[in-house]
């Protein structure tokens, strides 16, 4: 593992760890958790005599900080690290994972889960959602079953640790959100490339480390099983779904940073298809046919449209009432409402008046 002494990353992007927590005192944190932590490390460094004054091994950490003498409050690092309810006082620190019925999402969601808790249980719990849907398919070579998972969930684990570790918290109202289609998984995480790093050295695995959030990560990494890739996940992604014979992941950056993982191509074939029943995705048989309900054509017309406006919205990051109108003919009255159907399904986010208002992905 290399060294956190090793990373680069810039001291003007990381302030918002160590700015006290919101409205948050030192009750606000999970003391035993602390213990924990602080016990396991002093054990494996052998300086056990160090850790006695709590407070001030956190301040230590950054995990916490002296606002003036004799009171100490938690970092927005450590209250996202070790706090009981972090989300009380970092809302956007949630995770956001939503199962859709079909590839585009327009339609409402089958399922949608918010992740709360700690950094841990934002990983974890992310991780559950995800391994409750991956279904595993099976070739037959010779008298071998081979099994053939949609995907590796090591893989998106990897992602999501990404995610949550390297976002850009300062971005208030933004969340890491997971969207789990028949075709793909993405993972959107608020905040743009670091400068030095671009979609194309991802592609390649050629990136050099730099972290936006280094006490989180220094933190994360002296807990077995999270950050073991440090400096190395995007070429870990790379090399196990290559090894798994997966297609290798899609990186992308717009208003946010996305990455996509495409299932296995021997389970994407037209015969079939993913279904949600009872909280379960049941796969048909080949002889099946895709049900397909719509109302009536007005009905369908309308789904129409919103598709042609999630799809430009993902490969432009953004729509405008200007463009939908362009893309559909419609009139300004119907296509602000179509917009805003996509805002109250929860697809779409719309900033700025009615004139001037833009939608991006939710």
């Amino acid at each position: 593992m290399a060294e956190l002494s090793e990373m680069i990353y810039d001291r003007g992007l990381r302030d918002w760890e160590f700015e006290p927590a919101y409205n948050a005192t030192m009750e606000d944190m999970d003391l035993e958790k602390v213990q924990a932590f602080i016990t396991r490390r002093s054990a494996s460094s052998r300086q056990s005599g160090r850790f006695k004054n709590i407070e001030r091994v956190l301040i230590g950490m950054r995990c916490a900080v002296e606002v003036r003498p004799g009171t100490i409050v938690p970092t927005n690092a450590g209250m996202l690290f070790f706090g009981q309810s972090p989300q009380d006082h970092i809302p956007q620190s949630e995770v956001v994972c939503v199962l859709f019925r079909e590839t585009v999402g327009a339609s409402r969601y089958a399922d949608r889960k918010i992740v709360t808790g700690a950094l841990q249980d934002l990983i974890d719990d992310t991780e559950a959602f995800l391994d409750r849907y991956i279904a595993v398919g099976a070739r037959i070579e010779g008298w071998k079953r081979i099994d053939i998972p949609e995907y590796s969930i090591e893989v998106l684990r990897e992602a999501v640790i990404n995610a949550v570790v390297h976002r850009d918290y300062s971005r208030r109202g933004e969340r890491v959100r997971v969207f789990y289609y028949p075709d793909r998984v993405e993972v959107h995480s608020p905040g743009l490339l670091l400068p030095g790093i671009t979609v194309e050295q991802m592609e390649h695995g050629e990136v050099q480390s730099k972290l936006r959030n280094p006490v989180l990560a220094g933190l994360l990494s002296n807990i077995p099983g999270y950050m073991e890739q440090i400096g190395s996940g995007v070429r870990f992604m790379l090399d196990e779904t290559k090894r798994m014979e997966l297609p290798a992941p899609q990186f992308r950056e717009m208003s946010e940073f996305i990455v996509t993982f495409y299932k296995a191509p021997a389970l994407r074939t037209p015969q079939l298809r993913l279904q949600y029943k009872g909280g379960t995705l049941w796969e048909e048989s080949e002889d099946s046919h895709p049900e397909i309900v719509v109302q009536n054509r007005h009905a369908e017309q309308i789904e129409n449209r919103l598709i042609k406006a999630l799809n430009y919205v993902q490969e432009h990051g953004f729509i405008t009432n200007g463009i939908y109108r362009q893309l559909t003919g419609v009139t300004d009255r119907t296509a602000h409402r179509d917009l805003e159907k996509l805002v109250e399904r929860g697809r779409l986010k719309g900033t700025g008046q009615r004139a001037a208002r833009r939608y991006i992905l939710a």
